[in-house]
């Protein structure tokens, strides 16, 4: 398919899968149930049709008349990456008519290995008009609303001039290049964000910070959008309080990845995410793989029935609660192979970390490097409008809360940075280990 007719019939789709979908936060929570139970009840009638499901569903003993509603899909393997990453090879050597027909995408490969993945048009087009739909439930409208979002790293020649449609002022969209996100570039980027007034900004989370220090550092205003959204990466409250000094309140969490698309959101105000039940199943699962309020998150998008990801284990830890059988999600704690590691073998969370810079102010970006098995470095920006606290006593309670934690396992070293920059896959992550 030529890829100027296949990108407008991937917009007609889009579109026509956008008029069917509900732009509104649902009230009817019985109705939002039911919903998902269908939509549970039909992916899995199309991944019983696909060999590598079948095999699954015929080793447990299983038919999709098993699966009415998400709490049935424990009952069903997890899916992990390494699975989904052989399947996906297995898939695309197995069939070389039909691949010319899907199209790819790579993950960041924040975990370590990138996997690619393969959709069809329809999957693609479903896709991208639940993150429209998901734009529209807090009132920005894709139409006629203005957005700034960032430049792909993958994607070559990009449009230098606005199309017929957005010079009439529709689906109007402005992409600035993170690479230019960089010292006194900064203020080139904040003087365009200015002069081009989004109602709605759409920007790596790792960015949008470096673009709210570089404001407050040197006491540039930044014209506030109705709404903004850090993406690709979790918002932790030390990067909360910096945007919100630049970008305002109207902060929106939305979470999701390549793999299972946009699937949760917590709206300006709301202290949880909302769950997209009508397109997403979202399990928690705790150390015995058994149901839970506290655990793994286990997701599987409802309208992927070409290529199904059933319990796709997504590699983040969340805490929820259920409201008339409705999964909310109370706080996504982040990646579980986020781990310490220690000279016995053991392994530990590093969620006690991410807690020590609440509770302390004056910092405004942070990382913890595990260099050995007795070593890490702490990585701090400070803050450039809060001096409550001096880098020595910053410092000093880190070491307490640290030696709380490890007691005198680790030795550690501080280094005070001007901003901690993105990795290579463009996202920065608060632990890294490199044992």
């Amino acid at each position: 398919m030529a890829s100027g007719i296949g990108k407008k019939l991937l917009n007609v789709t889009t579109m026509g899968y956008l008029m069917t979908m509900d732009k509104k936060i649902p009230t009817d929570l019985k109705k939002e149930r039911e919903r998902q139970n269908r939509g549970v009840h039909e992916v899995m009638k199309a991944a019983y049709r696909i060999p590598f499901y079948r095999k699954r569903f015929d080793e447990c003993h299983l038919t999709p008349d098993d699966f009415h509603c998400r709490e049935d899909l424990a009952k069903f393997p997890v899916l992990t990456k390494a699975e989904l990453r052989d399947w996906m090879k297995q898939v695309h050597d197995e069939n070389p008519g039909k691949r010319d027909k899907w199209d790819s995408t790579s993950t960041s490969g924040s975990t370590g290995i990138p996997l690619t993945l393969y959709q069809t048009q329809r999957e693609h087009a479903f896709m991208n008009a639940n993150w429209l739909r998901i734009l529209m439930t807090f009132g920005y409208n894709p139409f006629f609303g203005k957005m700034i979002s960032y430049e792909s790293s993958y994607r070559k020649n990009q449009k230098a001039t606005d199309s017929p449609l957005q010079k009439l002022g529709i689906l109007r969209r402005k992409r600035i290049s993170e690479k230019r996100c960089t010292g006194d570039g900064t203020a080139d980027v904040i003087r365009e964000i200015n002069e081009y007034a989004p109602d709605l900004i759409c920007l790596r989370k790792n960015c949008i910070v470096r673009i709210a220090l570089y404001a407050q550092e040197h006491g540039i205003a930044i014209r506030q959008p109705k709404w903004y959204i850090p993406v690709s990466e979790m918002v932790d409250e030390v990067s909360r309080k910096i945007l919100e000094k630049s970008f305002g309140p109207n902060l929106v969490d939305a979470y999701g990845s390549d793999e299972t698309g946009s699937c949760a959101i917590k709206y300006p105000g709301t202290n949880y995410f909302r769950v997209m039940n009508s397109t997403h199943a979202i399990n928690l699962y705790d150390e015995d793989r058994k149901l839970s309020d506290h655990g793994t998150m286990i997701i599987t998008p409802l309208f992927k029935k070409d290529f199904p990801l059933i319990n796709y284990e997504i590699g983040d830890i969340a805490t929820a609660f259920e409201k008339e059988g409705i999964l909310f999600i109370r706080e996504i704690h982040g990646r579980l192979n986020d781990t310490v590691k220690h000279e016995n073998g053991e392994e530990t969370s590093v969620l006690e970390l991410r807690k020590i810079t609440n509770d302390i102010t004056g910092i405004a970006q942070f990382r913890f490097i595990q260099t050995s098995y007795h070593d890490m470095t702490v990585e701090l920006v400070r803050d450039p409008k809060d001096h409550t606290f001096s880098d020595e006593q910053i410092e000093a309670f880190f070491l307490d809360r640290l030696h709380q934690i490890y007691g005198e396992e680790f030795s550690y070293t501080f280094s005070w940075l001007p901003v901690i920059g993105p990795d290579p896959n463009g996202k920065l992550r608060c632990f890294v280990c490199r044992i």
